[in-house]
């Protein structure tokens, strides 16, 4: 086989692969001294050329110790770590285990499955999000006032739906969760909230109180179907409730 048997490359035209050298892992039975006791060893092989075969094959290989093989893998990690990638404006953190963004406000449909009434779509308009999902498969929305990019200490307001908790946690039910946190997963995510019908409250102080102390699933149902009736194109931000908690504190509760 072609070092392109095994991969696909974006571009037109073939790319000319050289294999130089390739590193063989192996199952060490009865091996009392490897690598800090694991059942394994390393080898590293260079490729050859034969005059009876012009494709390059496997040569004899050399045994790597404990210390090759960690500076290899540092390698490794460091050509990763120096990747260069430019991220979208609304990105406000990431790492190997989050990723937090804004949404903007927009009158987009939202969907309500309460009771027995069967799927409900209205056009309303939400105010901006703040979403934090992480590798754990979880993710969390809050809602922030303002179309400027936000700092660590920007008050946040508690998101003004169904089925998120107090502290922003998003109740996912069966709804299809990614299982990474990357930025080409930001849609899959944004997925999870937009386009999930939303049947109960759990966070009786989601929005302000409009003649009552507490806002359950009926209240909030209203609500929505008020502004859509309305065509309202702008989140009333009067009716938001604040956080108690900065956009860095929200980020670091849910990154992990």
């Amino acid at each position: 086989m072609k070092p392109t048997d095994f991969f696909t490359f974006d571009g037109g035209g073939e790319p000319s692969i050289k294999p130089e050298c390739a590193i063989l892992f192996h199952r060490a039975t009865g091996v009392t001294d490897s690598y800090g006791g694991n059942d394994f060893l390393v080898s590293m092989h260079d490729f050859i050329v034969t005059d009876e075969n012009k494709e390059p094959v496997i040569g004899a290989g050399r045994l790597l110790i404990k210390e090759d093989v960690e500076s290899l893998f540092r390698s490794l990690l460091k050509m990763r770590n120096n990747k260069v990638g430019l991220l979208p404006n609304n990105v406000v953190s990431i790492s190997e285990g989050h990723i937090a963004w804004t949404v903007p406000a927009k009158v987009r449909p939202m969907l309500f499955n309460i009771g027995s009434a069967g799927i409900k779509k209205l056009n309303v308009p939400w105010p901006r999000l703040l979403i934090v999902a992480n590798r754990q498969g979880k993710v969390a929305v809050s809602t922030l006032k303002g179309s400027g990019r936000p700092s660590a200490k920007t008050k946040l307001y508690h998101a003004p739906l169904m089925n998120v908790g107090a502290n922003g946690d998003v109740c996912t039910g069966t709804a299809s969760v990614p299982n990474e946190c990357g930025i080409e997963n930001m849609t899959a995510w944004e997925s999870v909230i937009f386009d999930t019908a939303f049947s109960h409250v759990n966070n009786n102080s989601t929005l302000a109180p409009d003649g009552k102390k507490e806002v359950d699933t009926a209240a909030h149902y209203r609500f929505w179907l008020s502004l859509s009736k309305k065509k309202e194109e702008v989140f009333p931000n009067p009716r938001l409730v604040p956080m108690r908690m900065s956009l860095e504190q929200f980020i670091q509760v849910h990154s992990g």
